[in-house]
């Protein structure tokens, strides 16, 4: 199945799915066939909106999520942005740091995304000034 450290929840799903495919060569087409048109429509999808409203990166994940279902190489890039993620949250927020520590990381996290949101109104409403139609 894979070499790729999952969750066991992921990988139990990853078995199931497998399972049920290969019950038939004609399912195992349409499950490949399906992953391989939506799974990169998707993150396009995702990608688009970085610079349109909406959750990109989430939708960017669930492409790659998508597209491990099938293919070895995004079962890797999905583990990839689970270990990183981990990383970023234990250095962020730490399971054995003080109260404080745990503060002050949940508050440069509110802080990063205040400003995330304060550019894109800005820049949304720079660029609905300028805009002519």
């Amino acid at each position: 199945m894979s070499d790729v450290a999952l969750a066991p929840r992921a990988h139990a799903l990853l078995i199931r799915i497998d399972a049920w495919a290969d019950r038939s060569t004609g399912r195992a087409l349409v499950i490949k066939l399906a992953v391989t048109v939506a799974g990169p429509l998707v993150v396009l999808a995702g990608v688009a909106m970085l610079v349109l409203p909406g959750p990109g990166l989430v939708v960017i994940a669930a492409g790659f999520a998508l597209l491990a279902l099938e293919y070895q190489w995004a079962r890797r890039v999905v583990a990839l942005m689970g270990r990183s993620l981990s990383r970023a949250r234990e250095a962020t927020i730490p399971k054995e740091g003080s109260g404080s520590r745990k503060a002050l990381g949940a508050a440069m996290v509110a802080a990063l995304a205040a400003a995330g949101f304060l550019a894109t109104t800005a820049a949304t409403a720079f660029l609905a000034a300028h805009t002519v139609l």
